[in-house]
């Protein structure tokens, strides 16, 4: 029973706001307009994205002398998706780390480092980009209040006061044998990255492309179903969508994304509802892509993970 949690609670988010978008007229006329062109550019732009993400991994991965090929780390990123719909918390990563261990042998520490490095630097990527957008439209007289640089500015202060401690605690726990190995993690990861200064910036390069398409498809979403939303107004909806998904707590962020993104709606203007049904729609497309690409990739990776297997065992 326990298994089938996730997947019943993702069920049940889904059939909870669909059956909400059904009992409203006004969002179900808002749906009915949405072109098959509109639909089709969502797809690719989906596509784009994941095609972005997969960069984005391996950029990251060439700071630990780890290399893959595009094809593989696309349909690996469509697999981690696709798992994270299935168990909350990111559990996708859970998936992708058994394989790039199985495969690439990996280790699980530096994988765990990796993702944080990539995590860290989306979120401050799209803090930066939410508080530069707030700014601009108050410079512009929009009616956007400062008030929303406070929730940008707490989640930085966050990212500071974690590196922070993990200074910290790696000075204070240097000589401890309980916490020596991962310390030494630590240490060996923070000078991978500062003599890999090229790739840092490839990374933070890949993750603003990662922000930009998502802000694109929201906003040919939002266009799909009636909006009109200025692209500064856009980003600033964009950022607080890629913030939700750093502490995903739900499978895929279901209902998180689509509830920040009718918050972020209503503060430029648009109807809470109305900016549901854009998110929806907008995740409908990208459902599309996600498991159209992860169902065709998960065979050729798999027999990656069988043939690893026998070298391992002749070895």
């Amino acid at each position: 029973m326990k298994r089938l949690m996730p997947t019943i609670a993702t069920l049940v988010l889904l059939f909870g706001m669909a059956a909400y978008v059904a009992t409203q007229r006004d969002l179900i006329s808002a749906l009915s307009g949405v072109s098959p062109t509109q639909v089709g550019l969502l797809v690719l732009l989906g596509f784009g994205a994941l095609l972005a993400q997969a960069q984005q991994f391996r950029t990251a991965l060439a700071v630990s002398n780890t290399e893959i090929g595009t094809v593989e780390a696309t349909g690996l990123t469509a697999v981690n998706t696709m798992a994270n719909y299935y168990v909350p918390a990111r559990g996708g990563t859970v998936v992708r780390a058994g394989y790039m261990y199985a495969v690439h042998g990996m280790s699980v520490s530096s994988y765990a480092m990796l993702t944080i490095v990539t995590v860290v630097t989306g979120l401050i990527v799209a803090t930066v980009g939410g508080m530069s957008a707030t700014v601009w439209l108050n410079v512009t007289g929009s009616d956007v209040g400062l008030r929303l640089l406070v929730p940008f500015m707490g989640a930085l202060a966050l990212v500071g006061v974690a590196l922070g401690v993990a200074l910290v605690s790696a000075k204070a726990f240097a000589r401890s044998n309980r916490f020596s190995s991962a310390v030494a993690r630590l240490t060996l990861a923070t000078r991978a990255w500062r003599n890999e200064p090229a790739a840092g910036l490839k990374l933070v390069m890949w993750t603003i492309v990662v922000l930009l398409v998502q802000v694109t498809r929201l906003f040919v979403a939002f266009s799909a179903v009636g909006a009109s939303v200025g692209l500064i107004e856009m980003v600033l909806i964009g950022s607080l969508v890629s913030m939700s998904f750093v502490m995903s707590i739900t499978p895929g962020n279901l209902g998180i994304k689509e509830g920040v993104t009718a918050f972020a709606g209503s503060l430029v203007g648009v109807a809470s509802g109305v900016a549901l049904v854009a998110s929806l729609v907008d995740r409908g497309a990208a459902l599309v892509v996600t498991f159209a690409v992860g169902v065709v990739s998960i065979g050729p990776l798999m027999r990656r993970v069988t043939a690893a297997g026998y070298k391992t065992g002749e070895s």
